[in-house]
């Protein structure tokens, strides 16, 4: 007898954030992922909102990563009667608690401000945590109906898979996120070349990154002519693989001389906790990286970096005279102490504003990346004279083509493929990409659509 399942798009779907899908299959319930949704009052208004299913009748919670749009809700999932096991890799489990750490004290901050009970507590999160087991890549995992899994490394954040559902010789992958191919730390993402049904972002579903191949040599571009200029390089940058990333590029062209050595600020505590994660799970970087790091060598530390960690160090930056490097979050400049070093640097035309990932549409980095020429920052009119860059090679994402070249490898066995994770027109972009290119049947589900798979 052929096996059905039904596989429910709850969130991640007509937006980039709030990754939920659940599998069902009879009385067996697999959820992946429990995302935060981002991206203005509408879209956040969802969080508060009760799940479309009863989370106490769910067993297994499975995460791809530990970016916030894909673990943000879990506490609240907790909260709401979940107590059943969540699995992720070792590293995503590690990194996902100084995260969702970070996200209570933000929440608790805007729940006050705005006279409403928090999404979730304390005591939910330790909840969570208590209910968290971690497992190294392809540990099989035995889950309801006959249904096994395992996680595969996806390359786009350290920890970061995609997740592998067989059962009678049918196999479904739910990819997360996928990285680039890229990044000098983490692994390229695995391949796939035998799944029958998939589910897959598109972030970048109607994009092009360029060759990211030289993005190191860009990148000592941009510093050499905002250094020559006199001015500040100021990169808004996410906590999680894009500040280590940046760090670990910064540090080799000063080591080898390709860039002048100024001071380089990491003005980001969470980013400083992050970093000190990466360096705790050295088995899950690139197999150079970890022989470096076995060796003893801190491939994140060098001369001229600092991390600030108090408020009055951030503020003493912009007193250090002379050209420098701030990263700091968050990094779609929506928050966070990179918005104090825009209101100072924004307004000097010897400094560059570097752009090095995904911006929702709204956020103040996408307004300043479309080119406006006045911004607000707290409540003062900033006028934009700094030099507004992007540089796509640094996203943790895969392009269009990238993305396109995935499926491709497993077009000879695929049934269905689901574009998830992007926003309307980069979903609908790649998927009609996948019909004409693959000759596949491709779909962009809507938010709470369910569809019948034979598996």
């Amino acid at each position: 007898m052929q096996n059905k399942s039904t596989l429910s798009f709850y969130g991640g779907a007509d937006s980039v954030t709030g990754a939920n899908f659940l599998l069902s299959s009879g009385d067996a319930r697999i959820l992946i992922d429990c995302g935060l949704f981002q991206g203005g009052a509408s879209l956040e208004g969802q969080n508060y909102e009760p799940f479309p299913y009863d989370p106490s009748f769910i067993p297994t919670l499975l995460i791809t990563h530990a970016h916030i749009d894909h673990i943000g809700r879990i506490p609240k999932l907790v909260h709401d009667g979940f107590r059943g096991e969540i699995i992720s890799t070792e590293a995503t489990r590690a990194l996902s608690v100084h995260l969702l750490h970070d996200a209570l004290e933000l929440l608790e901050r805007d729940a006050a401000g705005r006279g409403i009970v928090p999404l979730y507590t304390a005591e939910d999160l330790a909840r969570a945590e208590s209910l968290w087991r971690g497992v190294p890549y392809e540990t099989p995992l035995a889950l309801q109906a006959g249904i096994t899994a395992r996680f595969l490394d996806a390359g786009h954040i350290l920890g970061s898979a995609m997740i592998e559902f067989s059962r009678a010789g049918k196999k479904f992958v739910a990819t997360g996120d996928l990285g680039n191919d890229a990044s000098d730390l983490v692994e390229h993402t695995t391949k796939i070349e035998d799944a029958n049904f998939l589910v897959i972002e598109s972030v970048y579903g109607d994009k092009e990154h360029g060759d990211v191949s030289g993005r190191r040599k860009e990148l000592e571009g941009i510093i050499e002519d905002t250094l020559a200029r006199g001015g500040t390089l100021l990169i808004p940058a996410f906590s999680t693989e894009r500040t280590q990333d940046l760090i670990y590029e910064i540090r080799t062209l000063m080591r080898e001389k390709r860039v002048p050595s100024v001071p380089v600020f990491v003005d980001s505590p969470l980013a400083s906790r992050i970093t000190e994660v990466f360096l705790s799970c050295p088995s899950y970087f690139k197999k150079e990286i970890r022989d470096r790091l076995e060796k003893g060598e801190n491939i994140f530390a060098f001369d001229e970096l600092t991390f600030t960690s108090s408020l009055e160090e951030s503020k003493n930056i912009v007193n250090r005279e002379g050209p420098k490097i701030i990263i700091a979050g968050s990094g779609m400049s929506n928050g966070g102490r990179v918005l104090a070093h825009e209101k100072t640097y924004l307004k000097d035309p010897r400094s560059t504003l570097l752009i090095v990932g995904y911006q929702s549409a709204g956020s103040l980095g996408r307004r300043l990346l479309e080119g406006e020429k006045t911004v607000e920052i707290f409540g003062e009119k900033v006028k934009v004279r700094a030099k507004v860059v992007a540089l796509y090679a640094y996203s943790a994402h895969r392009d269009s083509s990238g993305l396109l070249d995935f499926i491709s490898h497993t077009a000879n066995t695929l049934e269905k493929v689901f574009v998830v994770m992007g926003e309307p027109k980069a979903a609908a972009f790649l998927t009609q990409r996948v019909r004409d290119y693959l000759g596949k049947a491709a779909f962009s589900p809507k938010k709470g659509e369910s569809v019948e798979i034979d598996f």
